[in-house]
């Protein structure tokens, strides 16, 4: 299967309320050999205020990102166009589960695209070069050096310490050259595992994993360190946010201790005793065979024998399995979905479903218009969130489109979010002010950042009088 390595620049790190303003992504074969490539910037919505530091590290100018032509809704267009065409594919960043999967789900459905889950449909994977890399440096530790401090899995300390040109950090394609550089190496020096590390790319692929065997090892990542468990499935539940979990008993501890308890003590021991890890389905866990269980000093004095012996006391154990499941249905009755009360169309992504096909037919129209017909296609949703984030790609292509009401409700909209002296989810013209302050008084002696600081503020200043005088631009 083809691999797509793909990075994000953004104006910050909200999902919701930020913006990509760079996509880099590389097509390469299963043999990791470059098939193709995209890379693509663009220009600012104009509701979106960049944050500072996110420009500072990305080594972007306000006077670079205003000479872009290419619009938000272009780039996100075009990045659909290409993710599908190399479709299917396994989907792989670096710390992309958490940062850039978040960013295209929501880049897709806000410029109104049916398949927000792109990566997760149509045969398609998706994996996370940081999951491989801190999984191998306990499973296969000579793979790739791994740098000797709380930053040590950052890709910008991992590529030059393995020998990987990265002068260009923080540029979209330039991390992911670096990316698939730390995946060759990977690849190269442990076969077995980076072919092992892709199973769990997919739902089927990690549901396979536990179907196959009944032991299983695996990592997780706290503050900087990884720590190895191997556990037993089990069981699967749905929690109210309606994520699939896979509940794995924890073998450093007897399950001769816990197997005859009734469902009441073991309520009242499970969460204090940590006898349970988690996994989701969706989130590209590493789980390698039984077979390095004993590579851990807290299971190799126990003994694979022993080991075995646990994972069959679990299974040929069906009550206790069945009150383990009841147990956590019952704790995740308490799960409270987040307030709808102060939700925006913006952060909706999870709270509306999928579109209708109705809506899905009315997506496909609103793209193959042109934009003067396209006013008259946004009152054509029946989701009524899609008609908002269709007026608001006009808005930002040309204000002048919309009728004098919806123009005037858009503009006082975004005056009003970016002109708040509250603290705001998104980023506002004073927070934006007070933190190029913060930037100025930490990097006073650097004339660079200086020349950064005095572009930024003076764009902030141009955008304030503005927002002021009413007289936005379009």
């Amino acid at each position: 299967m083809n691999i797509v390595f793909y990075d994000f620049e953004t104006t910050g790190r909200d999902k919701y309320w930020d913006q990509i303003i760079q996509v880099g992504a590389i097509l390469c074969d299963e043999n990791l050999n470059e098939l193709d490539q995209f890379n693509l910037k663009c220009k600012l919505n104009k509701s979106i205020i960049p944050a500072p530091q996110a420009l500072l590290v990305n080594g972007l100018s306000m006077s670079e990102i205003a000479t872009h032509q290419v619009s938000y809704y272009d780039l996100v267009y075009q990045m659909k166009e290409k993710f599908e065409d190399w479709s299917p594919a396994i989907f792989i960043g670096y710390n992309s589960i958490n940062f850039d999967e978040e960013f295209l789900r929501n880049a897709l459905f806000q410029n109104l695209h049916e398949n927000a889950y792109l990566t997760q449909i149509n045969n398609n994977g998706r994996a996370d070069a940081l999951n491989i890399v801190q999984a191998s440096s306990i499973f296969t530790p000579t793979a790739i050096k791994i740098p000797d401090n709380k930053n040590k899995f950052k890709l910008d300390l991992l590529a030059p310490l393995n020998n990987i040109e990265h002068e260009n950090a923080h540029d979209a394609l330039a991390d992911v050259i670096a990316t698939i550089e730390i995946c060759k190496l990977i690849k190269k020096n442990d076969k077995e595992f980076w072919d092992q590390s892709l199973q769990s790319s997919t739902k089927r692929g990690v549901s396979e994993i536990f179907e196959k065997d009944t032991m299983y090892c695996h990592p997780e990542a706290y503050y900087g360190s990884v720590y190895p468990f191997v556990t037993t499935h089990v069981g699967t539940f749905n929690n109210r946010n309606n994520s699939e979990i896979n509940i794995l008993f924890d073998l450093k501890k007897d399950p001769k201790e816990y197997i005859d308890l009734d469902k009441a003590q073991l309520k009242e021991l499970y969460k204090s005793e940590k006898l349970f890890r988690y996994i989701r389905n969706n989130k590209h866990p590493i789980i390698m065979p039984k077979a390095y269980a004993t590579s851990f000093t807290n299971y190799e004095k126990i003994g694979f024998d022993e080991l075995e012996s646990r994972v069959n006391i679990i299974q040929s154990d069906a009550a206790f399995k069945r009150k383990i499941l009841e147990i956590h249905y019952e704790t995740s009755e308490g799960y409270s979905p987040e307030s709808q009360e102060d939700i925006y169309e913006e952060e909706s992504i999870y709270l509306g479903g999928f579109p209708s096909s109705s809506d899905k037919l009315t997506m496909k129209k609103f793209h193959s218009s042109k934009w003067e017909d396209r006013v008259k296609i946004c009152e054509e949703f029946k989701d009524k969130r899609y008609t908002y984030f269709g007026k608001q790609i006009i808005y930002n292509h040309n204000v002048e489109l919309l009728e004098m009401n919806d123009r005037n409700i858009l503009q006082m909209t975004t005056t009003n979010r970016l002109m708040s002296n509250n603290s705001e989810k998104w980023l506002t013209i004073p927070e934006a002010f007070n933190q190029i302050d913060n930037l100025r008084d930490k990097h006073g002696e650097d004339a660079e950042i200086l020349k950064f600081i005095d572009e930024f503020n003076a764009y902030l200043e141009d955008l304030y009088q503005s927002h002021s005088s009413g007289l936005l631009t379009s």
